[in-house]
């Protein structure tokens, strides 16, 4: 049976889980080291990583479970699921928006070495490796221009403003909100190009003083999949420093 230390549980966004294989023929001799990790570093998951679980199959994916009957030279097959406590989610590029890669695992799948699921012979020595990264689609400057749903959340601020984004005629991932705070003063943003992974998209909000005299800073991240972003905001005015997170959809 293969039992994991930490119950398959992701401890680090790159951590290693350690399994112990114990067999009920002896078979120890045979399998002398398993491994099961994790990576989500590229993934929105990365925030939920402690709840990543590898879960495993012996009947070719019909049923999965955490701890199987294994010996040296069987197959099985192995995926991820999000354990929440309403049960387990699977993790499926197709719905989600993400990529599994399992390419880094030694002994290499049987097959694909990408997708949902993949299927294994267990060997003396296994490190299975799955890597979980979210889509990133390609980015466009002029994607940010026009009207947005600015919502506030946070310690004394509150509510959905109205925010139209200008992009700036000399630099195309420059825009300028006129709605920043709700109170109707301009503030500028700018979006990093060409992101090759999901968290290279990043929106910042240098810091500036606004036309009503307060200053503003943040930072944040845009999904160039769902056309959605969001910052971080710390805003200083008449006396006071507000922070709130700025999440941006269409209207």
């Amino acid at each position: 049976m293969l039992k994991s230390t930490y119950r398959n549980y992701i401890y680090a966004a790159t951590a290693m889980v350690f399994a112990l294989l114990i067999s009920c023929d002896n078979n120890d001799a045979e399998i002398k080291h398993y491994s099961a990790q994790v990576v989500a570093d590229d993934a929105t998951l990365k925030t939920d990583k402690y709840k990543l679980i590898t879960v495993f199959s012996t009947d070719n994916g019909t049923t999965f479970v955490d701890y199987p009957n294994l010996k040296k030279g069987q197959t099985y097959q192995v995926k991820v699921v999000h354990r929440t406590d309403d049960g387990d989610v699977d993790v499926k590029p197709s719905e989600l928006g993400f990529h599994l890669d399992w390419s880094s695992s030694n002994p290499k799948p049987n097959g694909a070495t990408d997708g949902q699921m993949a299927e294994f012979t267990m060997q003396e020595s296994n490190d299975i490796v799955v890597v979980i990264a979210s889509h990133v689609c390609s980015y466009n400057a002029t994607d940010w221009a026009g009207a947005w749903g600015a919502k506030e959340t946070g310690s004394g601020v509150g509510g959905t403003d109205n925010n139209t984004l200008t992009q700036d005629e000399t630099d195309p991932n420059k825009y300028t909100m006129d709605n920043f705070f709700g109170d109707e003063v301009e503030a500028s943003i700018t979006f990093a190009s060409s992101p090759s992974k999901y968290w290279d998209q990043v929106v910042t909000l240098p810091k500036q003083t606004t036309s009503e005299g307060g200053v503003a800073s943040g930072s944040g991240y845009y999904d160039s999949c769902l056309g959605t972003f969001y910052i971080d905001v710390t805003y200083v005015i008449g006396g006071k420093t507000y922070s709130w997170n700025y999440s941006f959809t269409r209207p």
